[in-house]
């Protein structure tokens, strides 16, 4: 089934004002950001593309020793550029996005530079291949003869890349070596079958078997390529992949603006893990006290949607809580754009993601909320599993994340963030990217809804919100292990099955999740700081503070560190981001 048909075929539309985004004057700070914007794309047009800028589409990814040295001088350059600008001359908001973006740059220098994750991670090669890919395949940003051609100009630069990844990277840490290997496998079944389902409305002959050529050359050497990594490779995979005290915190003050030491931020996530414990027990209890908490929330993980019904769920938890942001009058939202909760293409099989269209996009693309069902060729263990994770309460909790009011909505707000700083996201993993904005915010929609009573306060939903809320809280905490050398990937794997409550095949995702994102506590922590600048907002405002204005406010504010949020509705604060 070609991936139009099924988009029709199994649509469910939640009819939302269109928010145009807003012309905006250009200024000196202005032209400037443009023109870094421009330099960063034309080195990652991957990244660039997911962040609605399309200049370079048509490009692969230059990982070659010597443009990673000339990247590295233009990232001086450019923040010595971007510094330059006096406070003065530059208005409010441009006073925040030029410390947000000096901060970005000097993640990226981190990385590049200093961790060098070019030398040591076929992950970033694998991520700029399968994305690049991706993002023409189903973003919508050009006609599909357009996206055709421009796919079959950037896989010619594909030997460029293979040719870095070998010369550049040896003794990865074991796990980057399995990741990146999973990765270029599923990069190279893309072209070989899911290019043609993408494409497939192309007409019979000409461009169509242009494309073909292409991605059959590609998909040759790619198994060249894998060949050569299982025998070349993966025998020396024995570099370590902690970062260290002092990367890993100039990581988070660089990324997320968050100045904390590393023993700071595991206080705060130990104290955390104690009271959403806690509060886990006593929901449990007020469903049934005469039983543990564990067998309450299993009676919990088995109600869920049959085989075949998990995408009219999810439509209909879009649903319920789209009424009841309306009905609590939490946020405005878009009356005439559409997101399509559909079930996820062939070749995006992951849990369940949003898709919006990108704040930068000329013309606004479609949004989606893709859901993955059971497959039927999936034993039936696996089926078991997969729809515990897709249980009422979660997938309910999962929808407020990635939807309403979490992710869809956030990026419907963000077309009128002054400026460009806070629409973009600005990384992929395994490269820096910011979380705690973006993330931070789908994570605070999560007890947010919860907490202002939604199906009636029934403790059902708030264990799966705290089912979440203990996961991404065992990521700060792990992370922050992993990478200190405290705690092996075995360590953290048992730490998600005990705090988190997780399954074993979950629980070693997660953890190996944090051996290459070491940041990834930025969703608690994003969580954290939005929890903490509403109350000091209120207080400051008294019987004047309005909680639909405030989060107007932030969503009208961008994807950024919680610093800026706060200098924004509270110039000149200087009290902490997290208590």
């Amino acid at each position: 089934m070609s991936v139009r048909t099924l988009r029709l075929a199994f649509v469910s539309v939640l009819l939302a004002v269109s928010v145009p985004a807003r012309a905006q004057t250009a200024t000196p700070f202005g032209l400037a950001v443009d023109r870094w914007l421009d330099a960063f794309a034309r080195r990652h047009p991957s990244i660039a593309a997911g962040n609605g800028i399309h200049t370079y589409d048509d490009r692969m990814e230059d990982f070659s020793a010597g443009a990673m040295t000339r990247e590295i001088a233009a990232l001086k350059r450019e923040r010595k550029t971007i510094a330059s600008f006096p406070a003065p001359s530059l208005s409010a908001d441009e006073r925040v996005d030029q410390r947000i973006l000096v901060g970005i740059i000097d993640g990226w220098l981190l990385d590049v530079e200093t961790i060098q994750s070019w030398k040591k991670n076929p992950m970033v090669y694998g991520d700029a291949l399968f994305s690049g890919v991706h993002n023409l395949m189903t973003m919508e940003s050009a006609p599909l003869d357009v996206r055709a051609r421009t796919l079959i100009s950037k896989l010619k630069g594909l030997d460029q890349l293979v040719a870095a990844l070998k010369a550049n990277v040896s003794h990865p840490p074991k796990i980057y070596a399995e990741k990146g290997q999973r990765m270029l496998g599923g990069a190279r079944e893309a072209l070989g079958s899911d290019v043609a389902l993408a494409f497939d409305k192309l007409p019979k002959g000409g461009l169509r078997d242009s494309l073909a050529m292409a991605t059959g050359a590609a998909g040759k050497a790619l198994d060249s390529l894998l060949v050569w990594y299982e025998k070349s490779l993966m025998p020396t995979a024995d570099g370590v992949y902690a970062i260290g005290q002092r990367n890993l915190e100039a990581r988070y003050r660089a990324e997320e603006l968050i100045d904390l030491t590393t023993p700071a931020l595991l206080k705060i996530g130990e104290r955390e893990l104690k009271k959403a414990q806690q509060q886990f027990t006593e929901a449990a209890a007020r469903i049934d006290a005469k039983r543990p908490a564990l067998d309450v929330w299993h009676d919990i993980e088995r109600d869920h949607p049959a085989p075949g019904q998990v995408v009219a769920a999810a439509k209909a938890a879009v649903d319920e809580l789209t009424a009841f942001v309306i009905a609590k009058d939490l946020a405005n939202i878009p009356t005439t754009e559409r997101v399509i909760v559909a079930p996820a293409p062939p070749f995006d099989l992951g849990l369940a993601s949003s898709h919006a269209s990108p704040p930068l996009e000329k013309t606004p693309v479609s949004s989606y909320y893709y859901v993955t069902d059971v497959r039927a060729e999936w034993p039936k263990d696996k089926q078991d599993g997969w729809l515990k994770k897709f249980n009422r309460s979660t997938l309910t909790i999962i929808s407020a994340h990635e939807v309403m009011p979490g992710h869809w909505l956030h990026a419907m707000h963000m077309r009128e963030t002054p400026g460009k700083v806070r629409r973009i996201w600005i990384g992929l993993n395994p490269f820096p990217q910011p979380s705690s904005g973006q993330d931070g915010w789908a994570h605070y929609s999560e007890q947010l809804v919860v907490d202002q009573g939604l199906r009636d306060s029934d403790p059902k939903l708030r264990l799966g919100q705290l089912s979440e809320a203990l996961t991404r809280i065992c990521r700060l905490i792990s992370s922050t292990k992993q990478h200190l050398g405290q705690m092996t990937v075995e360590q953290a794997a048992a730490l998600f099955e005990k705090e988190a409550h997780l399954t074993a095949p979950a629980a070693r995702s997660e953890a190996e999740r944090g051996t290459y994102d070491p940041t990834n506590g930025g969703y608690f922590l994003g969580k954290m700081a939005a929890l903490t600048l509403r109350r000091d907002v209120q207080a400051k405002e008294g019987a004047a503070f309005n909680l639909k204005a405030f989060h107007e406010r932030i969503m009208h504010n961008g994807i950024a560190p919680w610093w800026a949020h706060r200098q924004l509705l509270l110039p000149g604060d200087t009290r902490p981001l997290i208590d």
